[in-house]
């Protein structure tokens, strides 16, 4: 089992629901919710940001170094994105 995983697992017991109550506040099954808690399927991104919201809780921190990185990865992104928009729009 992961980190995200145990995470939540422990979230839900903390609210003392069951998978089944847990999931479906999220418009999941509870087989989804156990599947995510045993690790035999890793939840999609806007389904932790779904949970975090929903329960008001963080599933992951995200470091200085890490939220540096990122912005660094978005603006060289960004960057991308100009320049396929002047060779596409030049034609």
């Amino acid at each position: 089992m992961n980190n995200i995983n145990k995470k939540i697992k422990k979230l839900r017991e903390s609210k003392n629901l069951s998978q089944e109550r847990f999931g479906r506040k999220l418009g999941l099954s509870g087989k989804t919710i156990s599947s995510y808690e045993t690790g035999r399927c890793i939840p999609p991104l806007y389904i932790l940001d779904k949970i975090s919201f929903i329960y008001k809780a963080e599933l992951f921190e995200v470091n200085e170094d890490t939220k540096c990185k990122l912005k660094q990865a978005l603006s060289q992104l960004q960057e991308l994105i100009k320049s396929l928009e002047i060779i596409l729009l030049s034609d």
